[in-house]
């Protein structure tokens, strides 16, 4: 059977509430979009308005969410979550020097403290999303995929291996990466330090 290309736009969310601010400590997961984030979520829904787009999915994280909804409803599109696109789990513990962490994951991919996930099994997982959504869209399409920073940096680690460490702390809010499925296999679109948009069709 013939696969029809699919192109999937990841999208690293808005500006949301830091880590670690006043009644979030146990809720960092739940952590909305600033107001500068929801405008910049409104914008995206903005350039995104010439492009068809076939499907919206996002992590269970509610900055994630938030960051496509404004493109979702536009379309009469439903968000839907995908567990397997939250973030990584680097630390257990907000307080720990996650930089230092992060330095070490990127130089051993099976680098990983206690209960967290190493880069590696992050990475397998994120690429697993993008094959799983190979086989639900067999006929191809445009989607729209919510995920956070470290995630999508490793998800195009195993694309284009010049990503890094650096590249990862360099990612804006939000910041768009354009992949293709052509029936044989992903590939990165367009430059990976700006953000692109999929072409129109």
């Amino acid at each position: 059977m013939s696969l029809g290309r699919l192109d999937v736009l990841l999208v690293r969310h808005a500006e949301a509430i830091a880590p670690g601010t006043p009644g979030w400590e146990e809720r960092d997961n739940d952590r909305p979009l600033t107001d500068a984030g929801r405008r910049t979520a409104e914008e995206l829904a903005d350039e995104l308005e010439p492009y068809v787009i076939t499907g919206v999915y996002s992590s269970p994280y509610r900055r994630a969410i938030e960051t496509v909804e404004p493109t979702a409803q536009r379309r009469g599109l439903r968000v839907i979550v995908l567990e397997d696109l939250r973030e990584r789990l680097l630390t257990a513990a907000l307080r720990d020097d996650w930089r230092d962490h992060l330095t070490a994951s990127w130089a051993d991919p099976d680098y990983a403290l206690e209960g967290t996930e190493s880069g590696r099994q992050a990475q397998r997982r994120g690429s697993a999303v993008l094959d799983l959504l190979r086989v639900r869209h067999p006929d191809g399409g445009r989607l729209l995929l919510g995920s956070h920073g470290n995630l999508i940096s490793l998800i195009l680690h195993a694309l284009e291996p010049g990503v890094d460490a650096d590249f990862h702390l360099a990612m804006p809010m939000p910041a768009i990466y354009h992949l293709e499925h052509d029936g044989r296999g992903w590939r990165v679109m367009g430059g990976l330090h700006e953000a692109v948009a999929a072409p129109r069709n």
